[in-house]
């Protein structure tokens, strides 16, 4: 510092300020979330500050004058998050990062608890969370979990290595989850393709027993993701991506109830090239979209065929399946009518701005359209009626996944640097938003007041319970009163 008398230094991601008179570690500060590369002093002048570049593509100037004041921390995870799942009321969100399992309050930002079932050296691939909030299922480290979030502990333990997917059946009762151990080598090996055999297993929540299983082929493509099964949305089917005899893509069919296998579709006559995903049709139960870099194109699995292909379609629907989205990864994002595959309305114009990652989709509620672009780090969110942009948010890192609330009114965003984002779409032609604006925790000084009594009420209704069931299931039998009762029939 320009008096001498703290000492800064930068330790992987943390800036540690001594005092240079008592030799005492005065703070610990959270500076970035990547390794600090470099750090010089700026004592010019009045200048009293510290200059730190990060691996995190990050500057940042820190008053020392100022150092010591309160610092309000932001909950985040050490590691970026790869994927989030929601409960269906929208109050929690269940986070995959690397390492752990991560549960948070939406409506007030809080980070509730971190969960791994092996703290050290942990592997995180899969989590999501049942609709009523109550249980995680989760994949770790060749493992299948299903924790009760509430209590935080393991109810279910069992292996399966190389988890695909997670998805739920029946509203939460049981989960499919699908494996392939062999993946990983099978695309470190050379050659174009590899052929391998997936393994689907149907387990009951909480309990986690196997409910039935069953195998099927599978195709890996270097620069292809796996091909994940698909639920119909009457959740009486389960969809595969699989491969014929002569080792070209097809579609089995299983039964969701029993496991059975029922039939197979070729896609031999369809002009499908090479197949990227399968999306259930939230309109037809009976009908799935296959997509492909190309097009989309709707198979019935009723009676076994083709009925139309959509170009330029990527997959992304409304809930009614009449509009979908074309989002180029060059530029531009449109809306299509899908059942003859024309350009309804243009929100963002083909503009040439380069290769980029793209994520776009539609609110729960299909009333806006959210589109993020990785080279302006942008959120820009569209109203699907008129194409009008109402918001232009800038993120503060790089965004790896999002997901709608299901009322449609909140985005919850996560970051490569570990952080949860919940931003409210404020749309200025729906008066009902001011309301829902006024009601959250941030705009309402006594919030925490107001949340440290519901949870003791919540509490104290919970150890009523537990009384209730004590005094019913757990007094003491009287031998003496056994006796006399015998005696009184003899």
């Amino acid at each position: 510092s320009s008096k001498v008398d703290y000492a800064v230094a930068g330790v992987r991601k943390n800036l540690y300020v001594w005092s240079v008179k008592t030799k005492q570690l005065m703070k610990v500060l959270d500076a970035h979330f990547g390794r600090i590369m470099q750090l010089e002093a700026l004592t010019i002048g009045t200048w009293n500050s510290v200059i730190t570049s990060s691996i995190d593509r990050s500057v940042k100037i820190w008053n020392i004058n100022n150092i010591f004041e309160q610092v309000h921390v932001i909950d985040r995870h050490e590691l970026q998050i790869d994927s989030i799942s929601l409960s269906e009321n929208g109050e929690l969100a269940v986070t995959v990062t690397r390492g752990c399992v991560g549960v948070w309050e939406i409506r007030t930002g809080r980070l509730l608890s971190k969960l791994a079932d092996s703290p050290l050296g942990a592997i995180v691939t899969h989590a999501i969370v049942t609709p009523d909030g109550r249980y995680i299922v989760s994949s770790e480290t060749g493992k299948i979990l299903i924790w009760n979030r509430v209590t935080e502990q393991v109810l279910s333990r069992d292996s399966q290595p190389g988890c695909m997917q997670i998805n739920f059946l029946e509203n939460g009762e049981k989960f499919l989850a699908v494996s392939c151990p062999n993946a990983s080598a099978s695309m470190a090996a050379p050659g174009d393709e590899q052929k391998l055999l997936a393994h689907a297993i149907v387990r009951g929540i909480p309990d986690g027993q196997t409910v039935f299983n069953f195998d099927y082929p599978v195709r890996l493509v270097p620069g292809l993701p796996f091909r994940c099964a698909v639920v119909t949305v009457d959740g009486q089917h389960i969809v595969c991506a699989s491969i014929d005899k002569n080792n070209k893509d097809s579609i089995w069919v299983y039964n969701a109830n029993n496991g059975m296998h029922e039939h197979k579709i070729s896609l031999k006559g369809c002009n499908i090239k090479e197949m990227v995903s399968l999306l259930p049709l939230q309109n037809k139960p009976s009908q799935v979209a296959v997509i492909t870099n190309e097009k989309g194109s709707i198979m019935d699995i009723k009676i076994r065929k083709h009925v139309r292909s959509i170009p330029k379609w990527g997959g992304t629907s409304t809930k009614d399946g009449k509009f979908g989205l074309y989002a180029p990864s060059r530029g531009g994002l449109e809306l299509l009518e899908l059942k003859k595959g024309s350009t309804v309305k243009t929100f963002i114009p083909k503009v040439a701005e380069g290769v980029f990652t793209v994520i776009c989709m539609f609110t729960e509620n299909d009333e806006y359209v959210l589109y993020y672009h990785s080279g302006r780090k942008t959120l820009r969110v569209f109203r699907t009626s008129d194409t009008e942009m109402i918001a232009n948010y800038r993120m503060q890192a790089e965004l790896t996944s999002i997901k709608s609330t299901t009322d449609g009114k909140s985005l919850v965003l996560g970051t490569v640097d570990g952080c949860i984002s919940v931003l409210a779409i404020a749309d200025p032609q729906k008066s009902e938003m001011q309301e829902f604006l006024k009601q959250l925790p941030s705009r309402d000084a006594n919030w925490k007041k107001k949340l440290a009594k519901q949870k003791a009420s919540a509490r104290f209704k919970a150890a009523m319970r537990l009384a209730s069931i004590s005094t019913r299931f757990g007094t003491p039998v009287d031998e003496d009163d056994d006796d006399d009762d015998k005696d009184n029939e003899a």
